[in-house]
């Protein structure tokens, strides 16, 4: 599946993006068709199809995030400039410490579960890739 939005314009001096919006989630182009070149025809093609646009202002984004956004590790807020770690798919953030801390917990459950005699092919691969990377980085290579 295709992303449905399509930058319209990008309005650099007020820091802000318009995006178009097919309707009903369809591939973009689909249904409105493709967006003109020309800035004018643009500008009449973006007034026709009204409904279907969204703005999105950097400067109020960057407060909303700053008020809004927590930690899902930890539970706590962001300082004002901390920056932000998570995975695509995923609308978690982490600070950096707690996303280290997420990863290497990860780490010790494959290492555990391979010990146990628990872990599936997955898990038992991951674990043989970090123990082999350990041995190399202990005989000195760096590679």
């Amino acid at each position: 599946m295709h992303d449905p939005s399509t930058l319209l314009f990008d309005v650099r001096p007020l820091r802000l993006d318009i995006w178009h919006d097919e309707p009903d989630g369809h591939d973009s182009g689909t249904v409105c068709g493709h967006i003109p070149m020309p800035v004018g025809a643009r500008l009449l093609w973006a007034v026709r199809h009204a409904r279907h646009l969204h703005y999105r202002f950097w400067p109020y984004l960057k407060v909303r995030r700053w008020i809004k956004d927590r930690c899902a590790e930890c539970g706590r807020g962001f300082l004002w400039k901390d920056s932000r770690s998570g995975y695509m798919g995923s609308g978690e953030v982490y600070h950096s410490q707690c996303m280290t801390v997420r990863s290497l917990r990860g780490q010790l459950d494959d290492l555990t579960a391979l010990v146990r005699f628990q872990a599936d092919p997955n898990t038992k691969w991951r674990a043989e890739y970090r123990l082999e990377l350990l041995a190399k980085r202990e005989a000195g290579y760096d590679g």
